[in-house]
């Protein structure tokens, strides 16, 4: 538990630096830009984070491989760490250009929006910077899986949290001078990037054993970690889609002004977010590694007490939510926010459900169920489309949320039902 706790305390620091930047930056960057341009710019935020549909799940794939040999080195390990980078750099570079060209042809086949054709130059320079930034942070995962395997993860953070130290300074002192929805998505989406580069570097120096120059195409090693970053990869299409989608699709086709709301709330879930992936992502490489050890009760301890800890903390974090959702908004925002009753319960739900979904994904992972975890994630994005639709013509940007609240309720039970099988953790979530 020392591991989860110790990688959770760092993460959660890191991301809430990461909330404050957001806290701070957001009202800034809606008053230095103006209503129209900050609409703008959470569309900007939702489409440029689409590539991450693509997101080829390598970094998971190395620190699954590496939990369950940390106490063991051998050839093999480096061979398949060095293919690995070798093959994210490649994979990753290629989604860069694949995403960039599929942006011009969208970009010249779609009916745009008035408010993207006055600003159309900067709208597109702005995704291409951020499509660069995720592709390049995809890589850096290799990095944060190597660590993550070894349960260091925390160090990762320590990085971060000086890069959004950087982030924040440039956000009070360089912004103001410098307005632009460039400068501000950068900051607001790409301020941990920094920090994984330099973590990345240090990563290679505790770690040479790992790295090979001399590495060699074994097609046996390169198949098995497509195969298995594949599964990842859906995980991480299937998040997206729930999570991403929405607004910078809404938002295209009906205006920036009609989703408003739901890019300012999903700003924030993005940042809850991060605090859970912080607390869950150790979790499935500890829970991996006990039941390689066959340590089934140290096992069946850290799930019962984990996730006791995180059901409480989300549901007093969507119970304030609901209560306090207004009146925190209009704080932060500086302007009067009246979320509808419908709105504040489908986002407090949605609290909730997103925490016990990557709760229970973890356990998927940890229990070397990927591929279900996967084929669920590929159901819940199938379903949620078409609902989403007709739910956003009937109750508006309410409707995207309770979209996305009916199909984390049926993902969840399925998820419950998956780890019930599992003979060692039955016992701790029943």
């Amino acid at each position: 538990m020392k591991p989860i706790l110790l990688s959770t305390l760092a993460g959660w620091l890191a991301r809430l630096l990461a909330i404050l930047l957001n806290l701070v930056g957001t009202p800034m960057v809606l008053g230095k830009l103006g209503p129209s341009r900050f609409g703008l710019l959470l569309v900007i935020l939702s489409i440029s984070s689409w590539i991450g549909f693509a997101n080829v799940g390598m970094g998971r794939v190395i620190a699954n491989a590496v939990a369950r040999t940390r106490r063991s080195a051998s050839a093999f390990k480096t061979e398949t760490v060095s293919l690995a980078v070798v093959l994210a750099a490649g994979l990753n570079l290629v989604l860069f250009g694949a995403a960039a060209v599929a942006l011009m042809i969208f970009m010249w086949l779609a009916p745009l929006n008035e408010a993207i054709l006055a600003n159309y130059s900067e709208f597109v320079a702005t995704i291409l910077v951020l499509f660069f930034g995720l592709a390049l942070w995809f890589f850096l995962s290799i990095f944060e899986g190597i660590d993550a395997g070894h349960h260091q993860l925390h160090r990762l953070y320590l990085f971060q949290l000086a890069s959004y130290v950087l982030s924040f300074v440039l956000l009070l002192f360089v912004f103001p001078s410098h307005p632009s929805i460039v400068f501000a998505a950068v900051l607001l989406s790409l301020g941990f990037l920094p920090g994984s580069v330099f973590h990345a570097l240090d990563v290679v120096r505790r770690n040479r054993n790992l790295f090979s120059r001399n590495w060699r195409w074994k097609p046996r090693i390169a198949r098995r970690l497509l195969l298995s970053s594949l599964d990842f990869t859906i995980i991480s299409l299937g998040i997206g889609i729930l999570y991403q989608l929405a607004t910078g699709l809404f938002g295209f086709l009906a205006g920036p002004e009609a989703v408003t709301e739901l890019g300012i709330f999903m700003r924030l879930m993005q940042s809850y977010g991060g605090l859970i992936i912080a607390y869950t992502y150790p979790l499935s490489n500890i829970v991996a590694t006990k039941l390689k050890m066959r340590d089934d009760l140290a096992a069946t301890r850290i799930v019962r007490l984990s996730g006791a800890m995180l059901l409480a903390g989300s549901c007093l974090a969507g119970a304030g939510f609901w209560l306090f959702g207004n009146l925190a908004l209009s704080i932060w925002l500086h302007t009067t926010i009246e979320l509808d009753h419908l709105f504040l319960t489908g986002a407090s739900l949605l609290i909730v459900l997103s925490a016990l979904q990557f709760f229970f994904s973890a356990l998927l992972i940890g229990t070397s169920n990927i591929r279900e975890a996967a084929r669920l994630q590929v159901w819940q994005s199938l379903v949620y489309v078409p609902i989403a639709c007709v739910f956003f013509k009937i109750w508006g940007q309410e409707g995207v949320l309770l979209a996305m609240d009916t199909v984390m309720c049926v993902g969840l039970a399925i998820m419950i039902r998956f780890v019930r099988g599992h003979s060692v953790l039955r016992a701790a979530i029943a």
